[in-house]
């Protein structure tokens, strides 16, 4: 593969991103073939690596760049940590590294999914059994109905509180999101930091 392939091949990896950014990616990598000279480019592809990890990188940082200056969101997030697992799985990394490195998202990805799955088990049983309680409060009006009030007062009491948390809680959600996107993104900075700094 010359130059010319290198970057041809370089371009149709970041069709995801917007062209301008495409542009920016491939006159500073042109640049750098031209610094090196004809005579290197051989020695200059080896040391880059396969187009497919450069474009990996370049869109994770990206992602990064975009996270900083958009209001983040859900979806944005999700798609924002994946791009940057993928950027992470092909950095040049030892294999020792990157078993580390995956061992580290896996388990801090294991945390956050049971964190998330609980804090959303506890609010909608306070919110399900509040809306039981009160449907039960309903159903033995007729039976006894200093009973009935006391179910439908307390089902009353508790839907409401888990209407007041339910707010809180999706925000906090979305805070554990951009939280762990953040993260991956300062991993994956230190993972290439070496790697920028030989450019």
């Amino acid at each position: 593969m010359d130059k010319a392939g290198y970057l041809k091949s370089l371009r149709s990896k970041l069709h995801r991103l917007p062209a301008q950014e495409i542009d920016a990616a491939l006159i500073y990598y042109e640049e750098y073939f031209d610094e090196a000279g004809e005579e290197n480019e051989q020695q200059v592809i080896e040391q880059l690596g396969p187009p497919s990890q450069v474009a990996a990188q370049i869109v994770a940082d990206f992602t990064i760049k975009d996270l900083d200056t958009t209001p983040p969101s859900t979806k944005k997030n999700m798609s924002a940590i994946w791009l940057i697992i993928l950027a992470i799985l092909s950095a040049p990394l030892s294999l020792p590294l990157l078993a580390v490195a995956m061992a580290l998202i896996i388990s801090v990805g294991a945390v956050v999914f049971s964190f998330v799955v609980a804090i959303i088990a506890i609010v909608g049983g306070i919110l399900l059994s509040g809306i039981f309680t009160l449907i039960s409060g309903l159903f033995i009006m007729t039976n006894h109905w200093p009973t009935a009030l006391l179910f439908i007062g307390f089902g009353l009491i508790t839907s409401g509180i888990g209407a007041l948390i339910s707010p809180a809680t999706i925000r906090l959600i979305k805070r554990t999101g951009v939280v762990c996107v953040e993260s991956l993104a300062k991993l994956f900075q230190k993972i290439t930091r070496k790697r920028k700094e030989n450019f």
